[in-house]
């Protein structure tokens, strides 16, 4: 049992990738309010990732479980066929959420 989901996070260097075992339902919703909490670090991406990561797995601090970060995506996601259902790209600045079949892109000022 579980609510399993990826947030990929996009870099000019490569991907991080940052698993949530109960939040996944509600990876869409707190990647957008990651997002907004790194705004002004949105171009210094070591301080981006690391406001990003903190907010997405912020329900999970301190346990041993619930949430899992990788270099390469090794995980469910019951939303996208086991493929992060979100990404969140630093370089392009951009937010994509590919859920139910469907793909919806928002620009980092959108969200």
């Amino acid at each position: 049992m579980g609510d399993r989901a990826m947030a990929e996070i996009i870099t000019g260097e490569g991907s991080l990738y940052v698993y949530t075992h109960w939040g996944g339902s509600e990876l869409p919703e707190n990647a957008k309010e990651a997002i907004r909490f790194a705004q002004n670090r949105w171009d210094d991406t070591p301080y981006a990732i690391r406001i990003l990561v903190d907010q997405l797995t912020k329900g999970g601090r301190d346990l041993e479980t619930g949430y899992g970060l990788m270099l390469v995506p090794d995980a469910e996601d019951e939303y996208n066929s086991d493929k992060p259902s979100v990404i969140i790209d630093l370089v392009g600045k951009k937010l994509i959420v590919l859920r139910d079949g469907e793909e919806k892109t928002s620009s980092f000022q959108e969200v």
